[in-house]
Order: structure tokens, then sequence, then C-alpha cells
């Protein structure tokens, strides 16, 4: 306003707030994902006594020598799922405590860990699952990170496969012929015979935020996971094909031997 009180000027401001909103989002489904991993966490450290004394229990039904034939196959049964239930709960506790320091682990305890977690899953969408490792040795590496990395990729390739499918997850030497480095490490490939991915959803995949999941998903899984490789000073890629017959989504994790200094 001039000092006759007219208008002379009128000044705008557009702010794009789509952005903000989005990482406001996603800081509450973090936190809400961080409660219920501290919730899974308290209950798997809480059962993990009685399931012990069933345990015991079950094997001193086991041992004894008057059992009829079918009883003991129900017991050894029962024994079979309880070892189920007790690898499910220390996993769960695995995955929520944060490593101090890397440590060094196979490739095949890396990968198994995360496949026990599915099995229900798996079986139930008929999803068929190989797997192979011949890795020379372990791999140093914050390995709650690393299952977090593989927990990201085996569940996708779930997802992508609803109506069964393959699940191949392999891991073996291997050597990274990066620009200006020839590095030696391991390579864990998680191949799927999903629907596949379009150009223009490989493009983005990485990208923060971005899902073809709609209300299922944060877009935040593969972009942390490609943090995650980074900080071990590896490397993630896919390749994937939406081909009519041959169709599918392969994911390649290159994790390099590393002393550890380099963390």
């Amino acid at each position: 306003m001039n000092s006759d009180n007219q208008v002379e000027a009128i000044a705008a401001v557009v702010q794009e707030t789509t952005h903000e909103k989005k990482s406001e989002q996603a800081l509450i489904q973090s936190e809400k994902l961080a409660a219920v991993g501290r919730l899974a966490s308290s209950i798997s450290h809480e059962i993990n006594n009685p399931l012990e004394a069933i345990t015991n229990i079950l094997f001193l039904i086991a041992s004894s020598g008057d059992l009829p034939r079918e009883l003991i196959d129900y017991v050894r049964t029962a024994q079979s799922e309880l070892s189920r239930v007790c690898q499910i709960a220390t996993q769960t506790l695995r995955f929520h405590r944060q490593a101090v320091n890397a440590t060094h682990v196979t490739a095949q305890a890396l990968v198994e860990d995360v496949l026990d977690l599915y099995q229900g899953r798996l079986a139930n969408s008929g999803i068929a699952v190989e797997t192979s490792f011949s890795c020379s040795g372990p791999i140093l590496c914050f390995e709650n990170d690393i299952r977090q990395v593989l927990n990201n990729l085996i569940a996708n390739s779930i997802d992508a496969m609803r109506h069964g499918g393959r699940l191949v997850v392999r891991a073996h030497d291997a050597t990274d012929h990066a620009p200006a480095n020839v590095r030696k490490g391991i390579r864990i490939v998680v191949a799927d015979t999903g629907h596949g991915m379009a150009p223009a959803v490989r493009n983005r995949i990485f990208e923060p935020f971005y899902t073809t999941k709609e209300l299922n998903g944060t877009g935040l899984g593969l972009w942390i996971s490609s943090g995650i490789v980074q900080r071990h000073h590896g490397r993630l890629s896919l390749r994937s094909t939406q081909h009519t017959i041959h169709h599918g989504t392969i994911f390649s994790l290159f994790l390099p031997y590393q002393r550890s200094s380099e963390f």
C-alpha cells in the first residue's frame, strides 16, 4: 500500500509441501514400525522361558520307554514345530538388536534367517524356494542391517508372486569391477518369477517415497536398503522384465571383503 492507502503491488508466495508431507508421514510410519519392533522384541524375550520349559517336558516325554508308537510320532512333530517357534523368536530378537561393531557372518546364515521368517507366506503363496551357497568364507558386516536389506528384497519378491512362482537365492564369491577399483567379495542374488517392472518403475525404484504398493507401501524399503549397502561399500543393482513368458526381477547385492577398520 502507498501513502494514500492504495494498492501498488501484490506479492505471492507458493511453497511446495508434498515432500514435507511425505517426510512427516514417513516419520510417523517409522515410529510405528519401531514401536512394533520393540514390542516384538519384548514378546520374543518373554516367551523364551516357557518355550524352554515346554522343550524340556517334550524331551522327557519322548525319552519315556512306554509310549505307543503313534504318540512318539506326535511328540516328535511337536518338538519339530516348537523348535521352529524358538528359531522365529530368536530371529525376531536379532532383527531388533542394534550391533555396535561389525561381525563376521556367512551369506547362508543371513539368507536362511530371513527365509525362515517367511516360511508361512511362501507356502501359502505356492512359491518354490531354491537356494545355493558357494562362498569361500564369511563376510564382515553389520549383520542386522544386511538382514534388513535381504528382508526387503525377499518380501518384494513374494509380493510380486501372489499366485505362485519361483524364488531363487544364491550366494557366491565374486569380483566387482568398479570404475577405479576391482574388489573381491560375495554376491547374493535374489531372483523371482513375478510380474516384473516397467522401465519407468525401474528408473525410480530406489527413490525415497516411490512405491507401487499404494497404501500398503511407504516407498522407503529399497531407498533405505541402498543406503545400507553404500555404507558397506557395496553395490545393489537389478534387472527386470515384463516379457510374457520370461518375466521377473533379479536383484544383485555385492558386499566386499572388508577389514573392521574400514567401517
